[in-house]
């Protein structure tokens, strides 16, 4: 009898072990999840924590890659508050959404046709409905103003998109908008497998596209105008 308790007891034993490692395992999962949300095995984890998303935004650069500057302002901050904005009035409204990047630290390489195809690889997997990448402009000579969109025009549906934010944004008085261009090369809208738009926001050499794109109460304005365009296409295809 003692010797069937004994081997009780080590079973018992077992299993308790078995037990903690199972929870560290879980508790070690979700922490990798909630601090690195790009990192690959979030990446795969997030169908699982996460409801499908209607939208993903793609904040333009960030990490090792600022993007373009000007005195001061760094485009890949001016993208990220942008896409964190947009993201939070769709989600207050009921829309799924998730980012390619939610915070200046990125977990791809440190080289450009690399970092495009990780976002491309996080876009695809989210299974989201509708892309939008978000990025400010430059010119040569420092003179360029004014809001445009790019799109694969072979895309029906992105091009209803691009059109339904323009149209918001038609009517804010301090917007200059410079139309929708057709392009067939740019790498995040060739190679996503959903409806894609890439936004030029402004351009940040501008003191007019500077007053929307920095002033707390003109950009909230802008946000809520690029939002209301993707809800609109959102309940066109009743994907809410």
């Amino acid at each position: 009898m003692a010797k069937k308790k004994k081997c009780k007891l080590k079973i018992h034993h077992i299993y308790s072990i078995c037990l903690c490692i199972l929870i560290i395992i879980l508790l070690s999962t979700i922490h990798l999840y909630n601090a690195f949300p790009q990192s690959f095995v979030s990446t795969l984890l997030r169908p699982i924590f996460e409801p499908r998303p209607v939208v993903i935004l793609d904040a333009g650069h960030g990490g090792y890659d600022s993007g373009s500057e000007y005195d001061g302002i760094v485009e890949k901050d001016v993208t990220l508050s942008l896409a964190l904005e947009i993201g939070e009035v769709l989600e207050n409204r009921g829309i799924p959404i998730a980012y390619t990047r939610n915070s200046d630290k990125v977990f791809w390489p440190s080289e450009e046709s690399k970092d495009l195809q990780e976002r491309v690889k996080i876009i695809n997997s989210s299974r989201a409905s509708y892309m939008i990448s978000i990025h400010t402009n430059a010119s040569e000579h420092k003179q360029g103003t004014g809001f445009e969109i790019w799109v694969n025009e072979q895309s029906e549906e992105s091009v209803k998109l691009a059109n339904s934010i323009n149209d918001k944004l038609s009517t804010m008085p301090d917007i200059i908008l410079r139309g929708i261009k057709n392009t067939t090369s740019l790498f995040v809208l060739k190679h996503t497998t959903m409806p894609s738009i890439l936004i030029e926001a402004g351009f940040l050499e501008s003191k007019h596209d500077q007053k929307y794109l920095l002033d707390t109460k003109k950009r909230k304005e802008f946000v809520k105008r690029i939002a209301d365009g993707i809800e609109v296409m959102i309940q066109a295809n009743d994907l809410s």
